[in-house]
């Protein structure tokens, strides 16, 4: 296992969805990178990243095999927490086939056959009974729906593409899972169909990613590339709200916020992405901006050596410097066992409800039912 060190494809499965919506984003993002210094990394990312190496070391462990765990300032008890969890669902799914399946970890998965030097690496992939089941532990927060998800599709049709000699497969199951919203979301699809996806829609639409071919077509997916913050079509697009500048808020029409509200939460990333990049440049290539300039922020105090603040307070005789509180609720859980956990204290939990929020039709979580009081006079 060896952090960091993987070869990223042109056309890889992680960025599928933005290649295949727009299929000039893979060579523009290599000029973005090179010509632009463009930095795409994150502390999410890193912990992303983190959170996948010990998964795999803790499933590659849990299957017998000698393996060193990472590492890193990065890993706290609800990250332990989480992988756990994730090994354990893998081996319940690997308990549910009728005979011994194939497994394999951070497997390489070539698709080359639909797209030109495609390939991508998948967290699990579990091959028997006449199915393939593929496996996505995501660390993140952002919902991911499983259906149509062209990153697990093509993680399929590379296993399909190594095994289906060997297995005679049917069925394709494919599964994400995210401990950290709770979603484990199982999208199943037969060999044919996805077979009939990849030699039409994939076949044309990564020859055109390939050869740098397309239209450039501005949407949601460019929040996930390099270009995010300098894509000139992006700004473009979303600077269009301008011609609203000049209303207030409750002077807009109702066809006018429906219009507006699926391009804001677009324009804030713009912008924070914008943002970000001018400060990268300026702090790390000097790159000067014409009436802006680097300035320190707010600072922090800590202190520089606990044990040492405490031998002082003693000398001068100040007493209650500690404090004594309970532990987290997950990592009390953690500690002695969600089983336990909730015979204990079950009945002293109680869960706070959602901020409600105002989300496109797209998203997959189902809609609040809300309850009219008036209806209760008529």
């Amino acid at each position: 296992m060896h952090l960091g060190s993987k070869k990223h494809a042109l056309l890889s499965a992680s960025s599928s969805q933005k290649w295949l919506n727009n299929p000039k984003i893979a060579r523009l993002e290599e000029i973005a990178t090179e010509e632009y210094r463009v930095d795409d990394s994150n502390v999410y990312a890193e912990k992303g990243t983190i959170a996948h190496a010990l998964a795999e070391a803790k499933l590659q462990s849990a299957l017998g095999k000698q393996v060193s765990t990472p590492k890193s300032s990065y890993i706290d008890e609800d990250m332990e927490m989480y992988t756990d969890d994730y090994v354990q669902f893998v081996q319940e799914r690997i308990y549910q086939f009728k005979h011994k399946p194939l497994v394999l970890i951070e497997q390489r998965l070539d698709f080359t056959e639909y797209a030109p030097e495609g390939f991508g690496t998948v967290d699990c992939v579990l091959v028997g009974d006449g199915t393939i089941q593929v496996i996505d532990f995501k660390y993140g927060k952002g919902y991911v729906k499983t259906e149509n998800n062209t990153q697990m599709m093509l993680y399929a049709l590379g296993a399909i593409q190594m095994f289906d000699g060997i297995y005679d497969i049917q069925e394709i199951y494919m599964t994400i899972y995210q401990p950290r919203i709770g979603n484990i979301d199982t999208w199943v699809i037969d060999k044919e169909a996805l077979l009939d996806w990849a030699n039409g829609e994939l076949k044309e639409k990564a020859q055109l990613a390939y050869e740098g071919k397309g239209d450039f077509e501005p949407g949601p997916w460019l929040r996930l590339t390099k270009l995010r913050a300098i894509s000139k079509d992006r700004a473009i697009q979303l600077l269009m709200l301008q011609k609203y500048e000049l209303k207030k808020a409750h002077l807009l029409t109702d066809a006018e916020i429906t219009e507006i509200l699926p391009k804001l939460d677009d324009l804030i990333d713009w912008a924070k992405s914008l943002k970000e990049y001018a400060e990268q440049q300026a702090i790390d290539h000097q790159k000067q901006w014409p009436g802006f300039k680097l300035v320190e922020g707010r600072t922090t105090r800590k202190y520089m050596d606990v044990a040492l603040v405490e031998q002082r307070a003693n000398e001068k005789g100040i007493q209650d410097i500690h404090e004594v509180k309970l532990k987290a609720l997950t990592k009390l859980e953690k500690q002695i066992g969600n089983k336990k956990f909730n015979e204990i204290f079950g009945d002293l939990i109680m869960r706070s409800a959602g901020k409600i929020q105002l989300v496109p039709d797209s998203d997959g979580r189902p809609a609040i039912v809300r309850h009219d009081v008036k209806e209760d006079f008529k």
